[in-house]
């Protein structure tokens, strides 16, 4: 076993927040590139889809939920969306702000 192989995300779901530049982008690219289906959440949608795109390109599923996750009820949403789509969260990467 590598050591890459410990960071394998094979048919894990990964919810990152500030998805939509910077940071976010990456670490949704990266998630994808491990193996992982990715919900992606910040405030500008169309930049979400930008994001969205790249991940896709590695074949897996991108959820894409604009929202203000500064609102209590917009993470629930969040959530729900995530549970509702591919059935569960294995990891957040809190990025947003």
């Amino acid at each position: 076993m590598t050591i890459l192989d410990m960071f394998r995300l094979t048919d894990r779901v990964v919810l990152i927040t500030g998805a939509s530049s910077g940071m976010g982008v990456s670490f949704a690219v990266a998630a994808a590139e491990a193996g992982a289906d990715v919900v992606i959440t910040a405030r500008r949608a169309d930049r979400l889809q930008q994001t969205a795109k790249a991940v896709e390109a590695f074949g897996r599923r991108c959820l894409v939920v604009p929202a203000d996750i500064s609102d209590a009820a917009a993470c629930t949403t969040v959530v729900k969306a995530a549970m509702a789509e591919l059935g569960r969260v294995d990891a957040l990467v809190n990025n947003a702000g």
